[in-house]
């Protein structure tokens, strides 16, 4: 039996709205849209509640914490299960926005990842569903505003690409693969290793003998590695200074940042930009700066008062 697609467009969810649109919603079983397509990119994650992802033709069961950045066009829905509320945040985005962050700012990632980020769905740790709702949060009140859709984009993008190059061991313990994938982000990059303490909440040395037996490498050695190919990524995609790249990545010494950065990718973080430059991102990709440099800041005050 043919089910009927629901179309929607741009104007019927941006509302007014010239680049985005953040919308909190509840629904359920009777009251899902059921089969639906539209000519914009939904990035949805769900808060509460379970049920069926049907996208592409293909089904997936999703639960708390479970994201999917939807195609344009693409026929989708997200069933909830009978008798449960789904409770939920999507931010519509005007498709030409997405493409023009693909071109201008994404251009120069690899291919593989850069298309991953379309028409994706994957599951989420707690902490990054909260970190999304604080961002969408902000996004809100930013009054429609480009430079804050992009600087919402790099910051996903950057998650669910560590999503797929920072997998980590199968066995390795739920406590400490929680606290590998939170200290990625930025904001706790930036305290590095007493917040990776305070988030495995267990003693050091435990730590340090679960570190060398799962991941095989001290938890600095864990967070100068994350902190290093952060600091990359934003040579590639922001006009950050390296200075501001050492302090946003935690390094509060530019030598010793310069000399790690060396010794990992055999050249200097200025040899490394002039390889890769994007001239597109003089205008675009620095749009985090502000946001980026002021958590890594706010991080390091808090540690000096405790």
């Amino acid at each position: 039996m043919n089910k009927l697609v629901t179309e929607f467009t741009t104007q019927s969810h941006l509302r007014g709205s010239k680049y985005f649109r953040v919308v909190h919603g509840k629904t359920d079983k009777a009251h899902s849209v059921g089969l639906h397509k539209h000519d914009f990119v939904e990035i949805l994650w769900v808060k509460s509640g379970s049920g069926l992802l049907l996208s592409g033709g293909k089904e997936r069961y999703f639960a708390k914490n479970f994201l999917y950045i939807s195609k344009p066009g693409e026929v989708h829905v997200l069933d909830p299960d009978k008798n449960i509320q789904m409770d939920f945040t999507y931010i519509a985005i005007d498709r030409q926005v997405m493409e023009r962050f693909k071109r201008d700012v994404l251009s120069e990632e690899e291919e593989f990842y850069r298309e991953k980020f379309f028409g994706i769905s994957l599951k989420l740790t707690p902490f990054e569903t909260s970190y999304l709702n604080k961002a969408a949060s902000e996004l809100a009140w930013q009054n429609d505003s480009l430079t804050a859709i992009y600087r919402f984009l790099l910051n996903l993008y950057w998650q669910v690409k560590n999503a797929f190059v920072s997998a980590l061991p199968g066995d390795t313990p739920d406590w400490l693969s929680d606290a590998c994938g939170r200290i990625r982000n930025p904001e706790n990059l930036a305290m590095g290793l007493p917040k990776f303490r305070e988030i495995c909440g267990r003693d050091m040395s435990y730590i340090n003998r679960a570190m060398r037996k799962y991941m095989n490498c001290t938890p600095t050695e864990f967070i100068n590695d994350a902190r290093l190919r952060y600091a990359k990524w934003l040579l590639e995609n922001s006009s950050f200074s390296t200075g501001e790249i050492s302090e946003t990545c935690g390094f509060s010494d530019l030598p010793y940042f310069c000399r790690k950065f060396r010794d990992k990718y055999e050249c200097t973080p200025s040899d490394f930009r002039k390889r890769v430059r994007n001239p597109a991102l003089d205008q675009h990709a620095g749009l985090s700066q502000h946001t980026a440099v002021a958590s890594a800041r706010r991080g390091q005050k808090i540690l000096k008062k405790q």
